[in-house]
């Protein structure tokens, strides 16, 4: 999931944060179990089926958003590209030290994991080849969408080494490579869905593989698109922009289909953050500061909120469908005390890592 806070020195996209921040919520929701309705309740039964249990789509907008922000603040919103070693450096120290705390306090109180699995963890290295789009699940089970993560900013770092400016280019061969070319010379053709993937005997290469890596490449290419065009933006297209974004990422909820999904769930990501960021940048839009708040508590809180949701599981009863008070006093249970966790994680974790990451990349340039 990018997760990654833009540099505000750069540029601030506070569209982009509001998202992120919806996002993560979305993922409580659904990760929390919340389940309203029955047989004599069928709009709430719907509504959980279509809407609170699609909160996996939070992950595709997640990986959009990685890609348009990773782009815009170490290269196009520069007047030079971040150097490679700057980059691996803020974001490892962005990445790292919140994961790392999270998956130690997992671990210790809730879900005990062999040292090896913990060890794969902390090295965000995927350990099942077999286990498509998961490929194993880390001590802190969300953990395997940062592998994704981590793999994606490998291959922007060897693109800033390499090609400087051009470094998009670089992770568009790489990605090309390993999802079109290796795929089709290996396997003879080439598989849409993430939940089916690549039989690559290497975790790493399976996941390199997956589909789900090009929505990064598709975010990188709305922030280039961004870049190119956002002379040209005037609010009735921002306007229309938007709208369509939405609906179709609305739309894309109760469609069927995969879990995940790059033409399914990717594409209306894209359109909406691409309606959201047009729409900010024509004066259309103004994004509370309560939205914006929550972007920056977004990493923070897709943490925090596997640990919280768990332990009030242990701690209370199952719940049938048709409690609705029941089922919402148990998702306040989950989200008020996540959301907690994530503020003290995010102000004595995650800050001074970013502020590390800063003094140190500052001292290797």
């Amino acid at each position: 999931m990018s997760l990654t806070i833009p540099d505000r020195s750069i540029s601030t996209l506070d569209s982009i944060q509001a998202l992120r921040g919806l996002a993560a919520a979305y993922v409580v929701v659904y990760h929390s179990g919340l389940t309203l309705g029955g047989p004599d309740a069928p709009v709430l039964a719907w509504i959980t089926a279509n809407f609170i249990k699609r909160g996996h789509v939070g992950v595709d907008v997640f990986f959009v958003i990685s890609g348009f922000i990773i782009a815009w603040v170490a290269v196009l919103a520069r007047p030079r590209p971040e150097s490679a070693l700057s980059f691996v450096i803020r974001r490892a120290c962005r990445l790292a030290p919140p994961y790392w705390t999270m998956s130690a306090l997992h671990a210790l109180l809730l879900n005990p994991v062999t040292p090896a699995v913990f060890a794969a963890s902390l090295a965000f290295i995927p350990t099942d080849a077999a286990h498509a789009p998961y490929y194993g699940y880390p001590a802190l089970y969300v953990g395997w969408s940062l592998n994704y993560e981590m793999a994606f900013y490998g291959a922007f770092a060897l693109g800033l080494w390499l090609a400087g400016r051009r470094a998009l280019l670089v992770v568009l061969a790489v990605f090309a490579v390993t999802t079109l070319l290796l795929p089709c010379w290996r396997f003879g053709g080439l598989v849409a869905d993430p939940a089916q993937g690549y039989p690559f005997a290497s975790p790493w290469m399976a996941m390199a593989s997956n589909p789900l890596v090009l929505e990064f490449l598709l975010g990188c290419m709305l922030a280039w698109a961004y870049s190119r065009w956002r002379h040209r933006l005037r609010p009735g297209l921002a306007l229309v922009m938007l709208a369509a974004g939405l609906a179709w990422f609305l739309a894309s909820l109760v469609m069927v289909g995969p879990d995940f999904s790059l033409s399914g769930r990717g594409l209306p990501a894209g359109a909406m953050l691409a309606g959201l960021v047009a729409a900010e940048h024509t004066g259309m839009l103004r994004v509370p500061r309560s939205l914006v708040w929550l972007g920056e508590l977004s990493y923070a809180l897709y943490l925090t909120h596997p640990t919280v949701i768990e332990a009030v599981k242990r701690l209370t009863p199952e719940l049938a469908p048709d409690q609705y008070g029941m089922q919402l006093a148990r998702f306040a249970l989950d989200a008020g005390p996540a959301l907690g966790l994530a503020w003290l994680l995010h102000r004595w974790v995650e800050l001074p890592g970013i502020a590390a990451g800063r003094r140190w990349a500052r001292r290797g340039n």
